[in-house]
């Protein structure tokens, strides 16, 4: 039977395909013997989900393919959560076998996907476009579909160890796989109610009987919670992919606040300063007070008309008919003491005021109060003073 000429480029293709793919197997095999610097793919089980990755389909950029297969391999290997799947498969001969249309479509990953027994796979095709190699990485995931991520990059990028070459494999992976696979971790407090950080980070409440949160897999996660009353506990978590990590947190009472309150003792000290002032301005207005009423000092400044101060003339030692038993002097003597109790009035009844006020400031901001500040009591000191009245009154505004 004749071939066609699209049957015998199917063949030819079909051909290289496998020609390609015998040597990069010679080669992996030595590589291996030899044991000089190859690092072995890491074993798919539960902590590292395995990926399969399909050699690179082109038709005219085969060194640039090669290279990319074996970058891609690299980064499956390398990054956390995933391992590389086993087996060296084709994209070229697996199309052909599977009669794949062109382009590649969902009924042909899933016969693929059977054939070389994985349930996530990379394939890629890419070709050459001037001097750059373009194209697309796609990802199948049984029952979860495709992604897919483009390609474009300089084409002398032909060695599998390239750093740019890895970073464009490295960009690929991250974004047909979305990052790391995604695991759980289920967080219980022994049926205390509170708050969860991860790594930093507030990722939602707490409920009494535990919640569940996702994470990324292959690497260790700071957890705390926080709840009302109790210490802040603390633990580390490492979840597995497409698992469920069971952890139970034990919550204890805060300690109790035995600090010294500040403000409570200088609340009472500022007050018992307050009062003192006070006392010691009320024994100065209680003695300018008896002062005034004393009859020799009365019958003395009653003898001058209004205009005249009597304490000025009793210091001229000016004396008066009839008033020869009041000495000026001591009248002169009455009139200083009078004058610097009058000082001391006016010094002290302020200072006990704000003193008074300032303490019941603190006490009503203290723990006594319970710190609240805009319950405090206004405390105002004032005087009430008459010829028979001596006393000081505490008003005080709630």
């Amino acid at each position: 039977m004749a071939r066609t000429p699209k049957s015998q480029a199917a063949s030819s293709r079909l051909v290289c395909g496998i020609v390609r793919s015998g040597v990069a197997l010679l080669a992996a095999s030595g590589a291996l013997v030899a044991g000089a610097g190859v690092a072995a793919a890491a074993n798919p089980g539960p902590d590292a989900l395995p990926i399969t990755v399909v050699t690179v389909k082109t038709e005219d950029a085969f060194d640039q393919a090669e290279a990319l297969t074996q970058s891609l391999r690299k980064v499956v290997r390398d990054a956390d959560g995933w391992s590389l799947g086993e087996g060296d498969y084709s994209l070229e001969y697996l199309t052909v076998k599977m009669k794949c249309a062109e382009p590649i479509d969902a009924a042909c990953e899933t016969r693929i996907a059977d054939v070389i027994k994985a349930d996530r796979f990379i394939w890629t095709v890419v070709k050459l476009d001037g001097t750059n190699v373009v194209g697309e990485v796609h990802m199948f995931v049984r029952g979860k579909g495709t992604n897919r991520a483009e390609l474009k990059y300089s084409a002398n990028l032909t060695e599998p160890q390239d750093d740019a070459l890895l970073r464009v494999a490295r960009e690929a992976l991250a974004t047909v796989t979305g990052g790391a696979p995604k695991g759980a971790v289920r967080i219980k407090a022994g049926g205390i109610a509170g708050q969860v950080f991860i790594d930093g980070e507030a990722v939602g409440a707490l409920p009494a009987e535990g919640a569940e949160f996702q994470l990324e897999s292959g690497k260790p996660h700071r957890i705390v919670v926080k709840a009302p009353g109790k210490s802040d506990a603390e633990t580390t978590a490492t979840v597995k992919p497409s698992a469920t990590e069971e952890v139970n947190i034990t919550l204890v009472d805060a300690p109790t606040d035995t600090s010294i309150d500040g403000r409570m003792i200088g609340g009472f000290v500022s007050i018992g300063l307050g009062v003192a002032a006070g006392a010691v301005g009320l024994w100065a207005a209680l003695d300018v007070n008896s002062i005034r009423n004393d009859p020799d000092f009365d019958a003395y400044r009653a003898i001058f008309p209004p205009n005249l101060n009597a304490c000025d003339q009793a210091k001229d030692g000016v004396k008066s008919p009839g008033l020869g038993a009041i000495d000026p002097e001591r009248i002169a003597d009455m009139c200083d003491r009078a004058g610097s109790r009058e000082i001391i009035q006016a010094v002290t009844f302020p200072v006990a005021a704000v003193a008074i006020g300032v303490g019941a400031y603190l006490l009503g901001t203290s723990n006594l109060a319970g710190g609240d500040s805009e319950s405090t009591a206004r405390v105002t000191l004032v005087p009430l003073l008459g010829p028979d009245t001596q006393a000081l009154a505490l008003v005080g505004t709630y």
